[in-house]
């Protein structure tokens, strides 16, 4: 008996210390389904045990706390992961905490290695560079590239030299950069600034400007058989344009498009319209006076071939001599009018029952019309003086006045009776201090036709407004 009790007691404390093991796993496995397994750190800090909010709160101190100090040729900034352009997530870094606690099998085996998570980062180069190159502007001369532009001041193209710049080792601050945030330890970075020259020198550029002056001096001209034409040097500069890039500069090249429109621009303005003949028909329909020849028209008919070959040539730096060719076409429309039998004898060929007047300077007398026919005067009168003559031409009469105060630079003449404008300040108005007319000379008018005043009165109320009004010797 004493011996199967001893078996049995010792049966039973083997299974209690199972049982109590298994209480132990279990409790384990349970505490560290949502902690940081045994051997955890993150960035060289222990977080073994430590919740999902203890680590990321460890985390969002750690980025805040960390730095990088660069020192650029002796020029220091301390600068935070924010300033830089980075950041870092402490909720993924958790998440890569808290990974292998997933399946009770990794919390048990876990438990006896080291794991040391990297804390995870946001951001990208791109953000990276744009905060490095903000950062580090007031160190860094960007190298600039010589320049060829036009200077309308010169008319020329002219060179803006090159300059150089300098350099630091991006590579080496954007590792440090991103050691820094992975690590959450601060960094510190000596960088040397280096020479860059620029990619475009101003020797290269001179000698691209040399090649587009040349082109600007190449003579271009176009004719049309009686002028000439040549484009200005301003008009030639818009022509050439001179290719770029970040890298280089190329040779100079001819714009054809503009040098189209510069021709065609030159071609329409010598074309010309056909324009019809004017002639006058008596009641019979026959010609009796031609006022006006028609003309043919013309039209450059050859543009596009001289604008192909003005860019041609130029490109080539070849002068250029050219001539419009036209097309002529013929004309024979005419506008005709008929105008009263005897008119074509008279100052104006007016058509039949047409009102006009008829101021005759040589003989000093004025007449009222209807077509051919002469319904009042000659009427004796006195023109203008030598010193301001009376105008001559065709005119319509366009203002009357009953009675008008008169005024010029010498003279005010009050209460003109029956006043009849035919243009500008000349007119047709009686005279009340004239005993006389018909007659011219020294004694004349300050340009005005001075009339009798009944026989003003008489023109003043057959004429109207309207009425053609010739003006001759």
């Amino acid at each position: 008996m004493r011996g199967k009790t001893g078996w049995f007691w010792w049966l039973l404390s083997i299974a209690v210390v199972v049982v109590i093991a298994l209480a132990a796993v279990f409790a384990y496995g349970l505490y560290y389904s949502n902690r940081a397994l045994p051997g955890t750190s993150v960035a060289g800090t222990d977080v073994s045990g430590q919740t999902r909010a203890q680590i990321t709160a460890l985390v969002a101190q750690r980025e805040a706390e960390t730095t990088v100090e660069v020192d650029i040729d002796g020029n220091k900034q301390e600068l935070t992961l924010a300033q830089l352009g980075m950041s870092v997530d402490p909720e993924g870094t958790a998440d890569e905490v808290l990974a292998p606690n997933w399946s009770w099998w990794n919390r048990l085996t876990k438990a006896f290695s080291h794991n040391d998570v990297a804390a995870k980062i946001n951001g990208d180069s791109a953000q990276l560079n744009a905060a490095i190159s903000d950062a580090a502007s007031q160190y860094v001369k960007v190298a600039k590239n010589a320049e060829v532009t036009a200077d309308d001041a010169s008319g020329t193209f002219v060179v803006t030299p090159s300059e150089a710049g300098t350099e630091f080792d991006r590579s080496a601050l954007q590792a440090t950069v991103e050691a820094a945030a992975a690590s959450l330890q601060s960094q510190t970075l000596a960088l040397n600034l280096e020479p860059v020259e620029p990619k475009v020198n101003t020797e290269e550029a001179q000698k691209v400007a040399d090649k587009a002056n040349a082109l600007l001096a190449t003579s271009i001209e176009l004719t049309d058989g009686i002028d000439k034409f040549t484009p200005e040097v301003a008009e030639k500069m818009q022509w050439i344009a001179i290719p770029s890039s970040p890298d280089q500069l190329g040779d100079p090249t001819v714009d054809s498009t503009k040098v189209a429109a510069w021709v065609d621009k030159t071609a329409q303005a010598t074309n010309a319209d056909p324009k019809p003949g004017v002639r006058n028909l008596n009641s019979r329909g026959e010609v009796v006076s031609v006022v006006e020849e028609a003309t043919p028209g013309w039209k450059v008919n050859n543009s596009a071939d001289l604008a192909k070959q003005v860019s041609e040539s130029l490109s080539q730096g070849k002068a250029f001599a050219g001539e419009f060719n036209y097309d002529r076409p013929t004309s024979d429309k005419w506008e005709e009018r008929t105008i009263a039998d005897g008119a074509e004898n008279l100052a104006y060929k007016a058509a039949p029952g047409e009102k006009w007047i008829d101021i005759d300077l040589t003989n000093y007398t004025v007449s009222a019309y209807e077509g051919a026919t002469i319904v009042r005067g000659p009427v004796a009168m006195v023109p203008g003086k030598p010193s301001t003559p009376t105008v001559t031409g065709t005119f319509k009469t366009y203002l009357q006045y009953v009675s008008q105060t008169m005024r010029g630079d010498d003279y005010v003449t009050p209460d003109v009776p029956w006043v009849t404008y035919f243009t500008g300040s000349y007119a047709l108005h009686g005279a009340p201090w004239r005993s006389s007319f018909g007659y011219g000379g020294d004694a004349g008018s300050h340009g005005c036709i001075n009339m009798p005043v009944d026989e003003a009165q008489w023109f003043f109320q057959w004429a109207g407004i309207g009425t053609t009004t010739v003006s001759h010797y």
